[in-house]
């Protein structure tokens, strides 16, 4: 999500009946069977594709050498029930289920199977009930901060993946088929924070920068087309742009985020 990858969505109803487990039909069961119980529509993604964001991740891992891939739900619209989300893989031969952490990561199993099938990966909430993302992390970092290079490599495999739905000009698909649109100047990606974000600094060593409030909050976007993004309604205030295609800050660099209800971090590095 940036001048280019915002999400293009619909706001349509949140919750939706939760699948439901079936009883174990005898001891020698392995696998848990998961199945949608009254749910027509269930959010969804392509299992492909999300593969594709894999292996995305071990093909730029050098922006990130130390860090691990999760996948990663943001409710996107108001009402949305947490309790109780399950994630599944579904195909031909079923439905897989995929542990969730509690907040709302997970990581995908290689599958050859499911990809022949063209599977795809399914929550028990209506369609387009939240956000997709990857989430690249670095461990050891300080709190309330992001390392540039891990944010690179979520680029790179958002790219892959294209896990966000959105408006994408003519422009951007000439572009992306000619240059990798994640280090070409002037791209600026689209995060989210925890919370709602006061102020995001970036820190590379002595020097410092504060980003400019049209980064801030979807202000890259004229207002009335914020309802065609992943990030309106509920997203709108954890919402940030960086221009990760600017070189002259190195993947080291911490990407400070104050909430609103905190004091500014100071980094060490």
């Amino acid at each position: 999500m940036h001048w280019y990858r915002f999400g293009l969505t619909c706001v349509l109803a949140a919750s939706a009946p939760a699948w439901a487990a079936p009883p174990p039909t005898g001891p020698d069961e392995s696998m848990p069977v998961v199945k949608v119980d009254g749910l027509a529509d269930p959010d969804d993604q392509s299992y492909r594709r999300m593969v594709k964001g894999m292996d995305a991740f071990e093909k730029y891992r050098h922006l990130a050498p130390n860090a691990s891939l999760r996948y990663r739900l943001y409710p996107r619209i108001q009402g949305v029930k947490l309790s109780g989300i399950q994630v599944a893989i579904q195909s031909e031969s079923g439905m897989q289920p995929v542990p969730l952490e509690k907040d709302l990561t997970f990581t995908l199993p290689r599958d050859a199977k499911a990809l022949e099938d063209g599977a795809r990966v399914v929550v028990n909430r209506k369609s387009r009930s939240f956000a997709w993302g990857p989430e690249v992390r670095t461990p050891g970092l300080p709190p309330n901060t992001r390392r540039l290079g891990d944010l690179r490599l979520e680029c790179q495999i958002d790219r892959a993946a294209t896990l966000l739905v959105g408006f994408k000009p003519p422009a951007y698909l000439v572009l992306d088929a000619l240059v990798d649109v994640c280090t070409t100047y002037p791209g600026a990606w689209l995060y989210y924070g925890e919370r709602a974000v006061f102020n995001v600094t970036l820190v590379d060593g002595a020097r410092r920068q504060a980003l400019f409030s049209k980064f801030m909050y979807g202000n890259m976007l004229l207002k009335p087309f914020h309802l065609f993004y992943d990030f309106y309604p509920v997203l709108t205030e954890r919402t940030y742009n960086i221009n990760i295609s600017d070189q002259s800050w190195s993947d080291d660099t911490l990407v400070e985020l104050e909430y609103m209800e905190d004091e500014p971090v100071r980094a060490t590095l």
